[in-house]
Order: C-alpha cells, then structure tokens, then sequence
C-alpha cells in the first residue's frame, strides 16, 4: 500500500446515520476522529455534523472578541465568550441558522433607513435598530453591525473611560 492510497479512500463516518445520498463520499481522508474514524471533508454523519458546527461557532467567537476589542483570558486568546475579560457586558456570540430570524429582521429594519434617506446630501449613517418588545416595559435591544462597533463605539467607549481614569 503506498502513501496515496492510505490518504485517499470511502469515508468511514457512520452510513445509517449520513444523511447525504451519496454516502459513503470517496476522497481525502481526515485524521481519525474521537471514534477512531476517518471521515471525507463534507461528510454528514452526526459525528463529522457536529465538529463542523463546534468549530464554526469558535471561529465566530474569536472573531468576534477580537473586533469588540476584549481581551482574552490567557495569552494564547480566547474564543469562549464565558471567559472573556470583559468588565462592562457578559456576552454571547451565536452563529449559523439559528439566527436566521435575527438577521432577516436586520435586513429588512436596513433597508427600510436606506429607503428613507436623502438622495442628495446624506452621510450614510450606519443603521442603529432599537428593538421593544411590548412586554418589556421601558426597557429595549439596540442592535448595530460589528463594524459601526469597531469605527464608533468602542473607540468612544475607550475615550470615555480614559478620561474618567485620569480624574
């Protein structure tokens, strides 16, 4: 046997369980999983589903720690949000379909500003959505994208609480 065929060969995930038709998938084959199986990239046994997922949703997280400007909990960075060091907000990073709904409502709450924009001497202000459910009184959600995050508010934040310190 040489060293091709042992990298190359019928995915090995668990069959009654794919949920792809054309399981087994022949190709590369990755490192052994915790079972003791290789998998094909793309294979969709719950096994090969659920790595994925967990590795998607880590990525997420340090991404998103990164560009809020949170330090990590230990040198090597931090993608668990739980463990952030954060002093203002707990914070939770959710990633993938479930926040579909979500993010249909964004786009439709963005399009309806930039629909009711000036078509001469607009700025382009980012899009600000303040959200307030009937049942929560006074209180309310305010959602902006990552990047009007990263350009306004958190350097406003660090201004805010610099001069504060030097009092």
């Amino acid at each position: 046997m040489t060293m091709s065929d042992e990298r190359k060969g019928e995915c090995q995930g668990n069959r009654e369980k794919c949920n792809l038709p054309e399981c087994p998938k022949f190709g590369t084959l990755g490192r052994p999983a915790r079972d003791g199986n290789r998998r094909v990239k793309g294979c969709a046994d719950p096994t090969a589903r659920g790595k994925r997922s967990r590795t998607k949703g880590l990525s997420k997280q340090r991404t998103a720690r990164k560009r809020l400007g949170v330090a990590p909990s230990n040198k090597f960075g931090d993608a668990n949000e739980e463990r952030w060091q954060d002093v203002l907000f707990a914070n939770e990073v959710k990633a993938g379909k479930q926040i579909g709904a979500a993010v249909t409502a964004w786009n439709r709450i963005e399009a309806q500003v930039r629909s009711n924009e000036a078509d001469f001497g607009s700025r382009r202000k980012p899009t600000r959505a303040i959200l307030m459910p009937d049942d929560w009184g006074k209180e309310g959600l305010v959602i902006v994208r990552l990047s009007t995050w990263e350009d306004l508010i958190r350097p406003a934040m660090q201004d805010f609480y610099e001069e504060g310190a030097s009092e």
